[in-house]
């Protein structure tokens, strides 16, 4: 689990160096790879935290969708 935040940490940065899509990519790609019932508490706010970070110009690109798609899995 340190790993996945790690990850969704990392992804995080790539949202603020202005790469969204690589964000949403590699957010999906550590959350993926956790059993679903491992997809909560603090890893969950943490990815939550980078999809309510994203502007609204770029809620129709599709790594954007899958992330909020995993989100609500």
């Amino acid at each position: 689990m340190t790993r996945t935040l790690l990850h969704i940490d990392a992804a995080a940065c790539s949202h603020h160096d202005g790469d969204t899509e690589q964000a949403c990519r590699r957010t999906v790609a550590a959350l993926t790879a956790l059993p679903v019932d491992y997809r909560t508490g603090l890893v969950r706010r943490r990815a939550l935290d980078l999809s309510e970070a994203i502007p609204t110009q770029h809620h129709q690109e599709r790594a954007v969708r899958e992330l909020r798609d995993v989100l609500t899995a």
